[in-house]
C-alpha cells in the first residue's frame, strides 16, 4: 500500500482545490495538493516538502483530520489528510492546471479524485460540528430558556407507555433536561447527554445529576438502554452520516429496546440563519435507513406540527424496537 499526504489548505474560511494537470494519473480530477510519502520520512514533512515542490509554498501543518483508503486498478493508496496553514510563498503551479478557493459546502460541486472523497466528508463534518456547537455555546441560557416550557408531553407520554418500569433510558440530546427530569420524576434511571457544555452544564443544576458532554456520532455502548429518547437530537447530523448514527444507537438498546427519534420534517441540508446546520428528513429517507438494519423489528413514523418561536414548525416521529 502506498502513503500519500494530502494538505487541506484553508484561508479566510475558503478551501484550496486543485486540478491534476493534462497528461498525468487522474488529469481533470480536482484534489488536495499533497504527494507520495518517502523512506523514512514523517507525514508532515512529506506534505510540507510535497507543497515546496507543487506549490511553491511554505506551509505549517495544524491538525489531522483523517485518512482514506482507496484502490486505482491494482494499487491500493492510503491518503492521509492533515489541516494545513500556507505561511509564505506565491502559489505557482506545476503539476496542476487550476486552484480553486471555496468554502466547505461547496467542494462537493467539483469532480474530485476518488481518494479525496471521505476527507471532504470528514472536513464537512468537522465544519458542521464546530460551527453549530459554536452557536450553542454563545446562547446557551437562550435556548434552554425558549425550548424548556415546550409541552411535548403527548408524544412524551407515548414513550413512557411502551417503557418497562425502572427502565434505564438514554435521554441523548437532553437540552434544558426538560424531558430528562419528566422521566426521574416517573421513576426512570437516566443518562442525560449533551454535545454542548455550557448546556450540559445548565441541564446539569437543573436535573441534580451530571449531564456527559457527548455527540450523537460518539456513541459507542453495547446492549446498556432499555430506551433512547432522540428528541430534536439528531437535526444536526449530515445525510451521509445518519444512517450510521442510528446504527449506533440501535446497537446502544437492550434486546427489545425503545429507540424514539424526531427530525424536523423535509428533504434539505442547510443552514439557517443563526449559523446552524440542519439536515431535514423525509419519511423516505428514514425509512430507507431503518430498512437497511437487520436488528429492528417493527417501526413507525408519523407527522406533527409544534410552535416554535411563533412559527410552526412540521416534524416526524419514529418510534422502533430492536430485535
Amino acid at each position: 500500500m502506498i502513503t500519500v499526504t494530502a494538505a487541506i489548505i484553508e484561508k479566510d474560511g475558503l478551501i484550496l482545490a486543485a486540478k491534476r494537470k493534462e497528461g498525468l494519473h487522474l488529469a481533470g480530477y480536482w484534489e488536495f495538493p499533497g504527494g507520495k510519502l518517502e523512506d523514512g520520512e514523517q507525514p508532515e514533512e512529506c506534505l510540507q516538502r510535497e507543497l515546496k515542490e507543487e506549490l511553491g509554498i511554505d506551509s505549517v501543518i495544524t491538525a489531522y483530520l483523517g485518512e482514506s483508503i482507496f484502490h486505482y486498478h491494482g494499487k491500493s493508496i492510503r491518503l492521509l489528510g492533515y489541516l494545513t496553514t500556507h505561511t509564505g510563498g506565491e502559489f505557482t503551479l506545476t503539476d496542476h492546471d487550476e486552484i480553486r478557493w471555496l468554502p466547505p459546502t461547496e467542494l462537493n460541486s467539483l469532480t474530485w479524485a476518488p481518494a479525496d472523497i471521505p476527507l471532504i466528508d470528514e472536513l464537512l463534518d468537522r465544519k458542521i460540528t464546530e460551527q453549530t456547537l459554536s452557536y450553542y455555546e454563545s446562547n446557551a441560557e437562550e435556548y434552554v430558556n425558549e425550548t424548556l416550557e415546550l409541552d411535548i408531553s403527548e408524544i412524551r407520554d407515548t414513550f413512557i407507555s411502551q417503557l418497562p418500569a425502572n427502565a434505564h433510558i438514554l435521554d441523548l440530546g437532553c437540552g434544558s433536561g426538560r424531558d430528562s427530569r419528566a422521566f426521574l420524576d416517573r421513576g426512570f434511571t437516566v443518562t442525560a447527554v449533551d454535545a454542548s457544555p455550557a448546556i450540559a452544564a445548565i441541564a446539569s443544576t437543573f436535573l441534580g445529576q451530571t449531564v456527559q458532554v457527548q455527540k450523537a456520532q460518539d456513541i459507542e455502548d453495547v446492549n446498556r438502554y432499555d430506551a433512547i429518547w432522540a428528541c430534536a437530537s439528531l437535526l444536526h447530523i449530515p445525510k451521509s452520516k445518519m444512517g450510521g448514527v442510528i446504527n449506533k444507537l440501535i446497537t446502544a438498546l437492550t434486546p427489545n429496546g425503545l429507540l424514539y427519534i424526531s427530525v424536523k420534517h423535509g428533504t434539505q441540508e442547510r443552514w439557517d440563519r443563526r449559523g446552524r446546520f440542519f439536515n431535514d428528513c423525509s419519511s423516505e429517507e428514514i425509512t430507507e435507513i431503518l430498512n437497511c438494519n437487520e436488528n429492528i423489528e417493527n417501526f413507525t413514523i408519523s407527522t406533527n406540527s409544534a410552535m416554535l418561536r411563533s412559527r410552526k414548525q412540521r416534524w416526524l416521529n419514529i418510534f422502533l424496537s430492536k430485535i
